[in-house]
Parts: C-alpha cells; structure tokens; sequence
C-alpha cells in the first residue's frame, strides 16, 4: 500500500505495540484482529477500523465478532486469505483516504456503545445465580 507524501506524515503504519491503551487512542483508523477485547477497545474508543478475523479461532468467532460490527456500519471485513488482495488495499484506502467513512464508522460506533454494561452484566449474573440460591433453600 503506497502513500502519498501527505499521507505519510498523517499516517503512521506501526508494528507490535505493548502500550495498547495509548497506541488506540492516538489512532484515527486501525487494522486488527476481531477478538472481543480487541472490538471492546476499538469500541469504546469509537476508531475506524478494517477487522481481519483470524481464521483459526475457536469455531472461528473472530469472522462472527467481525460481521456483527460490519453489519452496525462499525468498520470493515477483509478476510485473512485476502490480505495481499486489492480487497485489502481498497479498505485500507477508504479509511485513509475519506473522512466521510472514518466519520459514518465513528457514529455507528458510538450508537452501539452502552455506558450501562456493568449493570447489565450484574443483572444476567443475578438472573443466573436465582435458580441456584432456589436450590440451595
């Protein structure tokens, strides 16, 4: 994937990062994996991405991860066998290249964030645990 000079002092292609927190909220796009945490983050911080689900996950719920937020307008799809394919290079482009889209993935994001998740989680844990204290009785 070629830049043009432009592009190339916007954008910063970077490798391993172990300070992931900092790294994601400097991003304006990213490329990654689909493993929920990874989706929770890219999530939580609104960021553009282009999901490649590895294709050897259990019951390969990276590529189900993936569609949910290709399907919310959250980012796109590009599988793993189609990483040296236009199909890459054309998703890629899109985030680098259009504002409009990075702005379109951006608000679906934000419509799918919940700030209620920790109540929600204790609720299914209470529901869970009623049978069992029933039981227990």
């Amino acid at each position: 994937l070629a830049l043009t000079p432009d592009e190339e002092r916007r954008w910063h292609v970077m490798g391993y990062q172990d300070r992931m927190g900092e790294t994601m909220a400097a991003a304006d796009a990213i490329v990654s994996r689909a493993g929920a945490t990874s989706l929770a983050e890219i999530s939580a911080l609104a960021i553009p991405a282009v999901l490649v689900p590895f294709p050897y996950a259990t019951e390969d719920h990276q590529t189900t991860n993936a569609r949910s937020y290709v399907e919310a307008g959250c980012a796109f799809m590009v599988p793993d066998a189609e990483l040296e394919t236009e199909s890459f290079a054309r998703a890629v482009s899109l985030l680098i290249d259009d504002e409009a889209v990075r702005e379109a993935q951006r608000d679906a994001a934000r419509a799918q964030k919940t700030t209620e998740a920790a109540a929600m989680l204790a609720d299914v844990v209470e529901a869970a645990a009623q049978p069992v204290a029933r039981a227990v009785q």
